[in-house]
C-alpha cells in the first residue's frame, strides 16, 4: 500500500492536480455536536442532583456519565488527531510522520466507538428498566444487557488485536511491513449489521408494553405512531421525548453502515474514511442527546408548564384546583382521625423514576385511608385550614 500512495502522489504533481479538503466541515460538525451534547448532559445531571424529587443519580445517569467522559477526548481526536494529520485529504499529499500519527489516532478511535455504542445502550437499557415494572420485562431487559455487554466487549477485543503485529494497522500506510490483518471491513459490517439488529429489538421494547399502558385506545395508538415516526419537536411538546430515543439512534446507525464501504479498503484512507468518522461521530451525539430527552421535558415542563403541557402540575395548583372545582368533594364529609399535620398529612404522593421519566402527583382519596373508632366528620374546608 505504501507504493501505491507514492505512485499517486507522482501522478498528482505531474498532473498538476488541485488538492481537497473536507477538514473544516468535519471540525465543525464534531464541534457543534459535542457543545449540544455538552450541554444537553449537564443540565441532566444538574436537573437530576438538584431540582429532581429524587436528588440522585440512577444507573443510567452512571453510563451516561461514563459515556460522556469518553466522549469529549474523541472530539478531541477528531480535531488534533484526526483532521490535523490528514481526514479529509488526499493521503499522498501528506507525509510519512502525518499518515502513521492519524492511523494511530483512527485506531484508537475506533475502539472508543465501540465502548461507547455499548454504553449508550447499556444506558437506554436501564432507563427502561426504571420504567417497566413487569416481571417478564425486566428479565428481558436484563438479558438483553448481558447481549449487549458482551457483544460490545467481543468487537472491542477484535478491533484490538484486528491486526498482528497491532503497529500493522497504521504502518503500512507508510513503509513496507510484516504482518496481516483480519478482514476489517467485514467485521466493520458485522458490527454495524448486528448493534442496528440490537436497536430494532430495544425499540420493540416499549412498544410492546405501550398495549399494557391504562390508556385510551386513541392516545395508544398515537403514542405507537409517535414512536414510529417521531419529529423531534412534535415528541417533545406532547411529552413523549422519550419514544424518540432508541428510534434516532437507529436510524443514524442504519445510515452509518453505507459508509463502511469503504472502510479499510482503500489506499486513500485519509478521504474515503471521512464519512464513516462523520457518522460514527453523529451516532454517538445523537445517542447521548436523545438520553437527555426525557429529562429535557421535565425541564421543560417545570419552567413553562402551560407550554409545553404535562400530566404533571405543582402540588399547590392541583390542590387548589380540585378544592376550587370538584363540587362532590364539597358535599362529602372526611373521615379523619385528627387534623394534626404531623399525624395525617395531607400531601400528595409523589411518583419519580430514577431517569426523571414521569413525576405524576397523586392525591390520596379518604376511602383509601384506614378508618378508626375514633373517627370523626371533618368538612373539607377545616381540613385544608388544618393543613
Amino acid at each position: 500500500m505504501a507504493e501505491g500512495i507514492t505512485t499517486m502522489n507522482q501522478t498528482q504533481a505531474t498532473c498538476d492536480l488541485p488538492p481537497r479538503d473536507r477538514a473544516t466541515s468535519f471540525d465543525v460538525t464534531s464541534i457543534t455536536l459535542c457543545a449540544i451534547t455538552g450541554v444537553m448532559v449537564f443540565a441532566r445531571l444538574i436537573f437530576k442532583v438538584f431540582y429532581s424529587y429524587t436528588g440522585k443519580l440512577g444507573r443510567d445517569d452512571c453510563f451516561i456519565i461514563i459515556s460522556i467522559c469518553v466522549g469529549l477526548p474523541c472530539t478531541i481526536i477528531n480535531s488534533v488527531g484526526l483532521t490535523r494529520h490528514g481526514l479529509g485529504k488526499d493521503v499522498w499529499t501528506l507525509t510519512p510522520d502525518a499518515i502513521e500519527t492519524f492511523g494511530r489516532y483512527f485506531y484508537a478511535q475506533q475502539i472508543l466507538y465501540l465502548f461507547l455504542v455499548t454504553t449508550i445502550k447499556l444506558s437506554l437499557l436501564f432507563f427502561y428498566l426504571s420504567i417497566f415494572p413487569g416481571t417478564g420485562v425486566r428479565a428481558v431487559l436484563w438479558l438483553t444487557m448481558a447481549v449487549t455487554g458482551l457483544f460490545g466487549l467481543t468487537f472491542m477485543l477484535l478491533s484490538v488485536f484486528q491486526c498482528m503485529p497491532v503497529a500493522f494497522y497504521w504502518m503500512r500506510y507508510v513503509q513496507p511491513i510484516d504482518g496481516h490483518c483480519t478482514r476489517i471491513n467485514l467485521l466493520g459490517w458485522i458490527h454495524g449489521g448486528v448493534s442496528t439488529a440490537i436497536d430494532v429489538w430495544m425499540i420493540g421494547i416499549p412498544l410492546f408494553q405501550i398495549r399494557k399502558l391504562e390508556l385510551h385506545w386513541k392516545k395508544k395508538v398515537g403514542a405507537t405512531i409517535m414512536f414510529l415516526t417521531g419529529s423531534l419537536s412534535l415528541s417533545l411538546c406532547k411529552g413523549h421525548a422519550q419514544k424518540l430515543t432508541e428510534q434516532s439512534v437507529t436510524v443514524v446507525s442504519a445510515l452509518r453502515l453505507r459508509s463502511l464501504i469503504y472502510f479499510a479498503n482503500s489506499i486513500n484512507p485519509t478521504w474515503d474514511e471521512l464519512p464513516l468518522a462523520l457518522w460514527a461521530t453523529i451516532e454517538i451525539n445523537v445517542g447521548l442527546m436523545c438520553a437527555c430527552l426525557p429529562t429535557l421535558r421535565l425541564i421543560l415542563v417545570r419552567i413553562w408548564p402551560r407550554v409545553f403541557g404535562s400530566t404533571l402540575r405543582s402540588a399547590s395548583e392541583r390542590s387548589a384546583v380540585s378544592h376550587a372545582t370538584n363540587a362532590s368533594a364539597r358535599k362529602a364529609k372526611l373521615r379523619m382521625t385528627s387534623v394534626d399535620t404531623e399525624e395525617s398529612p395531607i400531601t400528595p404522593r409523589l411518583q419519580e423514576t430514577d431517569t426523571a421519566y414521569e413525576l405524576e402527583a397523586k392525591y390520596p382519596t379518604w376511602e383509601d385511608r384506614d378508618d378508626t373508632d375514633n373517627a370523626e366528620d371533618v368538612p373539607i374546608e377545616d381540613a385544608c385550614h388544618a393543613r
